[in-house]
């Protein structure tokens, strides 16, 4: 995780030198997300983050997304899913 948030800052760093300035990380409360080594890396990489809690899918906006594409995008003819 922390060579992959090394990389990212890196790559949007060579796009736009102020990325910094409108953008918020969302991280959720995976333990390799709130592990001491990656608060340290993003305050290192000097990100504004959030870490959110645990399972809380309703405060994930790519969530609504994946919902949708998953729905919608991946099953144009609405067929049912899920269990049956």
């Amino acid at each position: 995780m922390i060579s992959f948030l090394s990389r990212l800052a890196l790559i949007l760093s060579a796009e736009d030198k102020e990325w910094r300035r409108n953008t918020i990380w969302l991280m959720d409360g995976a333990k390799y997300h709130t592990s001491a080594d990656t608060r340290k890396i993003l305050k290192q990489i000097g990100v504004n983050f959030i870490i959110s809690a645990p399972y809380s899918y309703d405060a994930a906006a790519v969530e609504l997304f994946f919902a949708y594409y998953k729905q919608v995008q991946t099953n144009p003819d609405n067929e049912r899913t899920g269990k049956k």
